[in-house]
């Protein structure tokens, strides 16, 4: 089979209908991670007691599994409690016809908060120890100096590599497939199944994808602008 250039086209306009799912499954996952990731990354940086060396010992353990696994196991956990009560009460179809993309939502949300932690624990690590000496020196507690000094600074240093974390979530979503949701690669191949297209089909998918990436990059680059101005 030659390869046919008209295909690519036609992968594409069906692998653009499901945008909006690789989207949901990285930028909610972006949001919830940062939002995670700043009070572990505080906890970690500044020792808080019990806390810290349980938080310490936990965020390398989970950083060792791979994101596919994440899916695979909060896909158990959270079906099989629901298979419980689908008999009670009676929930058979209602399981069935459930949307996974809110397991898949959860699962790279917890890889997110994993991940981003470190990065936001990394840029802390990379405001000078004598801005804190400056805060605590002018009267300003811890919470008012993180609020104020230390984390619009720590934010300007994290902006590149969250960035980086931003475009690894939109490409680790695709492997969403494992429990049968359709984003974009596997919305591509649903079209490579009918004409069995599947060159052009993986070449439309990464049209999609590079096109996301390059959008991400940019308004990295205009974010980073925007730090330095302040």
């Amino acid at each position: 089979m030659t390869f046919d250039a008209i295909y690519i086209w036609v992968s594409f306009k069906v692998a653009i209908r499901f945008l909006h799912v690789t989207l949901l499954l990285s930028v909610i996952p972006l949001c919830v991670g940062v939002v995670l990731g700043i009070p572990i990354a505080v906890v970690r940086k500044f020792h808080l007691r019990v806390v810290s060396q349980a938080v310490s010992a936990l965020i390398p353990a989970l950083r060792g599994i791979p994101v596919v696994l994440y899916i695979l196991i909060l896909n158990f956990l959270i079906l099989k409690p629901l298979d419980k009560l689908s008999e009670y009460y009676d929930w058979a179809d209602r399981l069935r016809l459930m949307d996974k993309i809110y397991i898949g939502i959860v699962a790279m949300s917890a890889y997110a908060a994993v991940v981003i932690s470190e990065t936001l624990r990394g840029a802390l690590n990379s405001v000078p120890d004598g801005q804190y000496e400056a805060c605590v020196s002018v009267g300003l507690t811890r919470f008012q100096a993180l609020r104020r000094i230390i984390m619009p600074q720590a934010l300007a240093f994290a902006v590149p590599v969250l960035c980086n974390n931003f475009i690894g979530l939109i490409k680790g979503s695709s492997i969403v497939y494992v429990i049968g949701i359709l984003d974009v690669l596997n919305g591509a191949m649903t079209s490579a199944q009918i004409n069995y297209r599947f060159l052009e089909a993986y070449i439309a998918a990464a049209l999609v994808y590079w096109a996301l990436c390059i959008a991400v990059e940019r308004g990295s680059w205009l974010l980073e602008k925007r730090f330095k101005r302040h």
